[in-house]
């Protein structure tokens, strides 16, 4: 496994985008929500891609949380010996 050095301030600047992007995700599912079509082929078409808004505003929520974690956890130094 590779080593990289960051600054918390860098992942708290990454955090943040993932904040955001997930909001705009989730307000243009939204947005979506609200086009009416006459056809079913367009209307499956939305579908599809409301959820895959959806699914990505949720996997964009779960990568913050996840960093949001390790940039509150305490700060330790492994060393492996192999």
């Amino acid at each position: 496994m590779n080593n990289i050095n960051v600054s918390a301030d860098h992942l708290e600047c990454i955090n943040e985008q993932l904040v955001l992007l997930a909001i705009d995700t989730s307000h243009l599912a939204m947005a979506l929500q609200a086009v009416q079509v006459d056809c079913a082929i367009s209307g499956g078409v939305i579908s599809a891609v409301i959820m895959a808004l959806s699914d990505n505003a949720a996997t964009s929520e779960d990568l913050a949380d996840q960093l949001d974690g390790m940039l509150s956890a305490p700060q330790t130094e492994v060393t492996r010996h192999g």
